[in-house]
């Protein structure tokens, strides 16, 4: 693996499971997905967060951040009574989770004090931040640089759609997307999208998650396993792209100038960072 691509892991498909719900870990891990994220946010209801969190924090002790799977726990905003317990039930856990996800991240403090926490207790443990708020999207920017723990910009259309008043469809989340990843791209971390929340709409599903990936985002999150194949497909690196990507990698290791032509194509040096990523994927997910 080259030095550009030191770093790079697949993030193509993340499955989200409700923290009510831990015997369906292991089966989700066993699925042909790049994460798992157990849920005691939203998918958990105020009175079932105790118990929750209880049977959640075993479900890490096998696995870690080198598995081919990331396990992911998505705990409660840190400026919150339920995120704080859960951050503590963290720090006190020996095998804590591999990645953290904070989500409602409104400014760089949160990360930094995630961080804080994490490095004083010696916890080895990966940052996600979600952005869904108004003020996370005008901070994404801080955010996305606080921390070289931070790997991973979450993007969260639900609540952002809300906050922005804006319907949760594409078109007008365009601006809200294009912003995260914006910020992702300028800080090295990869992004990743929301859901697709209607289980019938393979169309927009596949929609969705091929637009994303033309964004510029490395995966998507889904609900139900039948979302997989969809969601890996869009962000796969095709048999074709491949071929192409190493064409040129193999133009410019004759030919090591600003630029040249590949197919008629004249290619500048700056894209090698994005097609040696392909070539990562590829190799990490079986493609090559």
């Amino acid at each position: 693996m080259t030095g550009d691509s030191i770093g790079i892991r697949p993030r193509r498909c993340t499955m989200f499971l409700p923290g009510v719900s831990p015997d369906m870990f292991a089966k989700a891990m066993a699925l042909e997905v790049d994460g798992v994220c157990v849920d005691l946010e939203d998918a958990v209801a105020p009175e079932e967060k105790d118990a929750a969190r209880e049977r959640t924090l075993p479900l890490f002790a096998d696995t870690a951040p080198t598995d081919n799977t990331l396990a992911i726990l998505r705990i409660n905003s840190l400026r919150t009574r339920e995120g704080l317990t859960d951050m503590l039930a963290v720090l006190d856990s020996d095998t804590p989770p591999p990645a953290l996800l904070l989500p409602k991240v409104d400014n760089a403090s949160e990360v930094l004090w995630a961080e804080e926490l994490l490095v004083t207790a010696k916890r080895p443990v990966e940052l996600y931040a979600l952005i869904e708020t108004n003020l996370g999207l005008e901070n994404v920017f801080e955010i996305a640089r606080a921390t070289p723990l931070l790997k991973c910009l979450v993007f969260g259309a639900a609540d952002m759609s809300a906050a922005l008043n804006a319907k949760n469809e594409w078109a007008p989340l365009l601006y809200a997307r294009s912003r995260v990843q914006h910020a992702a791209a300028g800080a090295g971390v990869d992004v990743i999208d929301v859901p697709h929340l209607d289980l019938d709409d393979e169309e927009g599903l596949r929609h969705d998650a091929h637009a994303g990936q033309a964004l510029g985002f490395a995966g998507k999150f889904a609900i139900h396993p039948k979302q997989v194949a969809a969601i890996n497909e869009a962000y796969t690196p095709s048999d074709e792209a491949v071929a192409y990507a190493r064409k040129v990698v193999a133009a410019f290791e004759k030919q090591p100038t600003g630029l040249l032509v590949v197919d008629g194509k004249l290619i500048e040096k700056p894209v090698l960072r994005a097609i040696r990523r392909t070539l990562a994927i590829a190799e990490q997910t079986g493609r090559v």
